[in-house]
């Protein structure tokens, strides 16, 4: 697993959602999507997620089949109060990402609502019965 995060402030925690982004054994390859800009959707994530969040790359995040996916995890004050990760699929644009990246700019699950293009915004249960792969 590899971490790559926007700029912050030394010396401080990020306070903001972290961000995981599948980028393992299919689904951030071109061989799975040929078509689609792996590297510009996540240069879009890193830079424009904002200060307080974090972007992490995991390996697997066992939804294969709704690729590209993206988990949106709360702050921990949202999390506290009840918010729980979101599962974002189908980030193949830049304009999916930036959609991303504005939500979590926004504070994310629990703080801010998805915008409306991102369509359907999923938890890991809700996932689980939509996929027939992975799980």
């Amino acid at each position: 697993m590899s971490t790559a995060a926007a700029p912050q402030r030394p010396g401080q925690p990020f306070s903001g959602p972290r961000i995981s982004m599948c980028r393992g054994c299919c689904c951030g390859t071109s061989r799975k999507h040929p078509e689609v800009d792996h590297d510009g959707i996540a240069e879009v994530l890193e830079r424009a997620i904002g200060p307080d969040a974090e972007l992490v790359r995991v390996d697997c995040l066992w939804a294969c089949d709704l690729s590209n996916v993206v988990v949106v995890n709360p702050t921990a004050q949202a999390r506290r109060q009840g918010a729980r990760p979101a599962w974002v699929t189908q980030v193949n644009t830049l304009e999916r990402a930036r959609a991303v990246a504005q939500w979590v700019r926004q504070g994310g699950p629990g703080v801010a609502d998805p915008p409306g293009d991102l369509g359907e915004v999923h938890t890991a249960a809700g996932l689980r019965r939509l996929s027939s792969g992975g799980w």
